[in-house]
């Protein structure tokens, strides 16, 4: 409680400030306060006025120079609409678009904010006389409001954009619409390349119609001719997170086959498949200067055939066996070797997949070094894979020189009982092999180059540990191309490939099994309307077989193909 003393302190000082208080209530001084703030506005008005022109030239000039100093300034779809405008880069398939959109907001004039109602009246909360509010009125009139300088709106990015191979305009990859521009891990380069966040929709569609003809000159082999129409759909969806050059990209192909039957008894489309997925990964780095990759996804392409020997077509099977029992033990025909034990996306089953890092070291040298992991089964019978193939990239445009190594195993991921004691799992299954490539690129007329490879494999099939020297052999490919365009939208390409392997059995002879494949091809092609490419290819095989028993004859099968493909890329 306080003392009395200290309650008449305040009640002295309260009486003190009522005439203050008594003045700041009246009507006067509400009346006075709109004049006030009028002449304030008028004053800043008039300085506003003169500036506005200065004020102008020294934001643009600002905004410039923040533009100029971004390389890439790619917002995210949750970045505010106010920001400063930072064009993507000259190179970017955005970059032109981005510059016509963020001018063409800085220019367009915004109409000024209309007056508010409230600020010609007086204040509601007051009720002065008639004839004091009339004065005060005409003594200081209150001005019409500033118009406000409009903040330049940056467009928010494009959600959803269309990607083609220009996505990433990169060195010089080839002629257009060659074999090599049409390669498809682009040389090692980030594709698709998106300067700012989204979501990329890109893909292919290709039909092949065809006919192939095989000759055996054995006589337990039939002869084959057959008509074959083949097709393959792509849709490609690749949403992207983009911050300057930091960005996180994930990408999904869903692959629609022409392979079609009623009732699904066909072993064939089984195995290829009516509807499946190519890609499906998840990646995270910095524009040109690494990534981390993780998910199913081809490797670098490190042998390059051409214009044809296309997968999944007539001229790479070649002069495949078929139409009987062969004589001997060589029961397949050897397929071409290209680094590709570890190229091709995982095919063994339930959950193998790649974890691949790439590093872009200069602008003419990059590498990758990927990685294989995973089980085909979770069975007692499954096997676990584990593989490495690191490769390197040197590519100054018109040269480029490919190079790389790979090594995979397969080894049984269940231990097996031996008379009641648990033993490791010997059966084991493992590949390797290195080569390279140099290509040359004289644009825009000629393009040509040349492939070298060595692989080899090593069976063994059973938990006794012995190898099966039928199924464990060496691999040695050979080839070359060539394009030449003989007009604006005209392209030739020829090309070539010869594979030799023997395998490590041997029987009564100091021969093993040999096998040999050459394969060969002309292609001819035309880009319709500049959309549409009509590629017309006549392909050549021979393949020759001499078993380790001497008692069995060399024979060969004799192929001869053509196809037309028709093929749109959007």
């Amino acid at each position: 409680m306080r003392s009395l003393r200290a309650r008449s302190a305040l009640c002295s000082a309260a009486l003190s400030l009522l005439p203050v208080t008594v003045l700041l209530a009246s009507p006067l001084t509400f009346a006075a306060k709109p004049a006030a703030k009028a002449a304030k506005q008028k004053a800043a008005s008039k300085a506003s006025t003169k500036d506005t022109s200065s004020e102008g030239t020294s934001s643009s000039a600002k905004s410039a120079t923040e533009a100029s100093s971004y390389k890439y300034e790619t917002p995210s779809p949750a970045a505010p609409s106010v920001a400063p405008s930072s064009p993507p880069p000259a190179d970017s398939p955005f970059g032109a678009q981005g510059d016509k959109a963020t001018a063409a907001a800085a220019a367009t004039p915004v109409a000024a904010a209309p007056v508010a109602a409230a600020e010609k009246e007086p204040p509601k909360d007051v009720l002065p006389s008639a004839d004091k509010t009339e004065t005060v009125a005409k003594a200081e009139p209150a001005p019409e409001a500033t118009p406000e300088i409009p903040e330049v709106v940056e467009p928010m990015p494009l959600y959803v954009e269309h990607l083609g191979p220009s996505s990433y305009p990169g060195k010089l990859r080839g002629l257009y619409g060659g074999s090599m521009w049409l390669e498809p891990s682009f040389h090692g380069l980030q594709w698709p390349y998106m300067a700012k966040s989204g979501v990329g929709i890109s893909g292919s569609i290709w039909v092949d119609s065809g006919h192939e003809t095989i000759n055996r000159d054995i006589n337990s082999l039939a002869n084959t001719s057959m008509y074959v129409q083949q097709g393959r759909a792509v849709l490609r969806v690749t949403p992207t997170y983009t911050s300057g050059k930091f960005f996180i990209q994930g990408q999904v192909e869903l692959v629609g086959n022409q392979c079609q039957e009623a009732g699904g008894s066909s072993s064939s489309c089984q195995s290829f498949g009516t509807f499946d997925t190519d890609d499906l990964w998840l990646r995270i780095g910095h524009w040109n200067i690494w990534d981390l990759k993780v998910g199913r996804f081809e490797a670098w392409e490190l042998y390059h055939t051409g214009m044809g020997l296309d997968i999944n077509t007539l001229e790479r099977q070649g002069a495949f066996m078929g139409g009987g029992s062969a004589p001997g033990d060589i029961s397949l025909t050897p397929t071409f070797y290209g680094l590709n034990y570890l190229h091709d996306r995982p095919q063994a089953g339930l959950g193998v997949g790649y974890i691949a890092v790439h590093g872009y070291l200069f602008d003419w040298l990059r590498g990758e070094l990927l990685n294989e992991l995973g089980t085909d089964n979770t069975s007692n019978s499954g096997n676990n894979y584990l593989g490495t193939r690191p490769s390197v990239i040197f590519d100054i445009g018109w040269l480029k020189i490919k190079g790389g190594y790979e090594y995979e195993k397969s080894s049984g991921n269940t231990q097996y009982l031996n008379g009641g004691v648990k033993e490791s799992n010997p059966m084991k299954h493992t590949k390797k092999g290195y080569g390279g490539s140099f290509q040359i690129v004289y644009a825009p007329y000629v393009e040509f180059g040349a492939n070298i490879a060595r692989g080899s494999q090593l069976s063994v099939p059973t938990t006794s540990g012995i190898v099966d020297q039928k199924a464990s052999f060496t691999t040695t490919s050979v080839g070359g191309f060539a394009n030449v365009r003989l007009a604006r939208l005209w392209i030739l390409g020829v090309g070539a490939n010869w594979t030799a392997q023997t395998d490590g059995y041997y029987l009564n002879s100091s021969t093993a099994d040999y096998s040999a494949h050459l394969q060969g091809f002309l292609a001819v092609q035309y880009l319709l309307a500049g959309q549409l490419f009509v590629k017309a290819v006549f392909g050549y095989a021979r393949a020759d077989f001499q078993d380790t028993d001497p008692s069995v004859a060399i024979w060969s099968n004799y192929m001869s193909s053509a196809r037309v493909r028709l093929m749109y890329l959007y």
